[in-house]
Formats: structure tokens, sequence, C-alpha cells
């Protein structure tokens, strides 16, 4: 029902016949009986008897959220049920064993174009499989012990992931929280394909709100519920980043490539797209506090100078650091003494943290949301229409363009 064109043709008819009825692991014997309005009515009530199944390996587990009390000694528990996902270590078996991995790039590269007329060369940075970020993972694995009594070929799966809380409809309140993977072994131009199948659906993130939390005092409850946001984000994290992925990410997985050839494969996680909202709960900062960038602790009075050196300097040199002993202490007046603290461990930083990992590298510009989609595109359009109307707009304008030249992210 939900395969192929919207429009079923004869092509959709044959595609049935040979690539379902006709397969090889297909037995009519299961369609025993079978009913679609049954097994849409089980669909309907499955969150109420649970009898739907879920295929491909998918989990289901609930989220316990510990929340905190003045008035109790030990923080009141509340359950989150139903977090809906897929373990890392099994999506990344399950990519090198589809077809789209004979277009997997394994090793990085360097790309380099040579200008026909004076034969200089320049570097052209195209995909993330020909950046200084995947070189130097790569060199960094090399450099790694090998495992025991293995002789194998060490190259990296590189994680591209992507979330977005989404409204379902025009009216009333119903809305999801995908998470999806991207390779970015495979090239982005498969990736921008609507119908490539490169994107790997995760999981569902769930979320709270203010009907969901035990009835607590108005005064505490904005607090309240900003920190359960904060660590039900990061707690299923926890369940994404277990234990079986975290020795996948230091030891390898055992994989057959294409080729026929078995290598062991590191998974790394290079980036995380996300708008703002979401940035501030992976980075557990404060949503327009006092340093709101989720990389680095430009605070908002130095904003003017965007995009001039002097910002670019201090940006690289004031990066953020995750702080676990200070997050730790601000943990026990939270749970212990019933202080208000917004924040939350970070999952990120604990889990992968003692690897080497940077949870705020991986955080890079959402265009979509921070450009197109925003206030600040259209605010930007107006900005350049008000130079162009002051005397000498041209080469005010000329010069933005070179600040803009001028600017970019600093180095992880």
């Amino acid at each position: 029902m939900n395969s192929g064109s919207l429009s079923k043709s004869e092509a959709e008819v044959s595609r049935l016949v040979k690539d379902i009825i006709q397969a090889d692991d297909f037995n009519p014997r299961e369609l025993d009986r079978f009913s679609v309005r049954r097994s849409l009515r089980a669909l309907d009530l499955s969150r109420e008897n649970a009898t739907a199944t879920s295929p491909d390996d998918w989990q289901e587990t609930d989220i316990t959220l510990d929340i905190p009390s003045k008035s109790a000694d030990k923080p009141r528990s509340f359950n989150v049920h139903r977090f809906h996902y897929r373990p890392l270590v099994g999506v990344i078996r399950s990519a090198f064993a589809d077809v789209q991995v004979n277009a997997f790039h394994l090793l990085p590269f360097k790309c380099l174009w040579k200008d026909p007329l004076d034969d200089h060369q320049e570097r052209v940075f195209d995909e993330l499989y020909t950046s200084n970020s995947w070189l130097k993972a790569q060199d960094n694995l090399q450099r790694q012990p090998k495992e025991t009594g293995c002789t194998l070929e060490r190259v990296i799966a590189g994680l591209m992931f992507l979330s977005d809380a989404t409204h379902l409809a025009n009216f009333g309140t119903a809305k999801a929280w995908p998470l999806y993977l991207y390779f970015s072994n495979l090239t982005k131009y498969a990736h921008s394909a609507p119908q490539s199948g490169a994107c790997q659906l995760v999981g569902f993130l769930p979320s709270v709100s203010y009907y969901d939390l035990p009835q607590m005092s108005k005064s505490a409850i904005v607090a309240i519920q900003a920190h359960c946001r904060w660590d039900l984000f990061h707690l299923c994290w926890r369940h994404l980043l277990d234990a079986e992925f975290l020795n996948a990410y230091w030891h390898g997985i055992v994989l057959q490539c294409p080729d026929g050839v078995l290598r062991r494969v590191y998974p790394r996680i290079f980036t995380y797209s996300a708008d703002y909202p979401e940035k501030v709960l992976i980075a557990t900062i404060k949503d327009m506090g006092f340093c709101p960038c989720p990389c680095c602790l430009t605070p908002k009075a130095s904003f003017h100078l965007l995009g001039l050196f002097r910002d670019m300097r201090n940006c690289i040199n004031h990066l953020r650091t995750y702080c676990l002993a200070g997050v730790t202490r601000a943990h026990t007046f939270i749970y212990e003494f019933g202080n208000t603290v917004d924040g939350s461990k970070n999952a990120f930083a604990e889990k992968l943290g003692p690897l080497g990992f940077n949870t705020f590298c991986m955080l890079v510009v959402d265009f979509m949301h921070e450009c197109e989609l925003c206030t600040w595109k259209a605010l930007f359009t107006h900005l350049i229409h008000l130079l162009y109307a002051l005397p000498g707009g041209d080469r005010l304008v000329a010069n933005l363009d070179n600040r803009s030249v001028h600017s970019h992210r600093p180095p992880c």
C-alpha cells in the first residue's frame, strides 16, 4: 500500500508480481486468513493491548525521569512510555548489508582541482570523506592499538544524525520527533535524491509537556519542565549509545564489504543537524543565555562583531568544553537540595567523552531552519536594502560581502 509511486499503474502491478509474489522468500501460506481491516484495527489498538509487532529490529522501552522536589527526601519518579528506537549497531549492520553499500567510500582522501592554464592546485571540500575531520579520524584510528590477533583493515562508518520535532496536523496537538541517520560514506548527491533510501529512521524521541508532569506549584513548573526536557532527551540517547555501540566505537565491528573482503568497521559521529532549540538540548546550554552559541563562549554583547577576524579569533580561543565535575555538583544541588537548576547531564559527553569525542564540534549549521525558514533570511534581506538606500550603498554592501567571505566556523 505504501510502496512505489502514489498512482498504481501497470508498472506497479508488475512490480508487485515480480518483486514480491515471485520472490524466493515469499510464502503464500503466510497470507492465510489475512484481513486488511483486522490488521489495521490491530495497529490502532496497539497502544492499549501491545499486540502489534515491530519489524526490522525496532525496540520499545520506557524512560524514567527523576523529578526533583524540595518537599520530598528523594526525587519523584515519572515514567514516559513507549520510546521506539533501533539499536545503532543494528542500523550499521543493516546498511552494510544493503545494495547501496556498493557506493560507500571507506577511505578518506583529499580532492584537488588543477587549473588547466597555470597547473596550480586547489583543495576542494565537497564531501565529508574529503574533509580534514575524516582524515584526522582515520589517522587517529590507525594509531589506535589493533585488536588482539586481528589483521583486518580498519575503516570508518561516518554517522550524520538529524532530528526535528514536527507537528503532524494544522489543528490539534499531534506531533512526532523523528531521529534520522545518514551515512557520510555515501555522496551527498545520493543523500539528496528523494527516492534513494539513504535516510535511516533510527527512532522517535518522546516529549513531555506541562500536562504530563505531576501537579506542582506554578513557580516551579517552568524550571522543572525545562529540566525534564533536557533529561528526557539525554536519557533517550543513553539508550541509543548502549554498551554494544560503545564497544563497536572502540573495538569496531567485523563486517563484509561489497568487494567480499572482511573489514573492521568503526562508527564515528561527525555531525548532528538540528534547529537552535534542539541544539540547546544537545549541548545542554541555556536557551538564549549569556553565551547562546552551542559551539563557543562568545557573549551576546559581542554579536555585532560577527564576521570579523577578531570574532573568529575569539571563537577559536573560547571553544566550549564539557565540565563533568561542575555538572555533577549541579545535579547534587538539584536532587538532594531541591534547587531548580536548568540543565542535565550530557549523554554524548558522558558516554563518548572518555573515547575522545567532542560533543560541541558535531553541531553544524542547519541552513533550512536557521536561514531559509526562520526570520533571519527576511531580516538580512531587509538590512541589505537599507544598506543600498544609504549614501555609498554599493560600497557598504561590498564591504559586507568581504566580511562574509572570511567568516567560517572554527575548526575542531
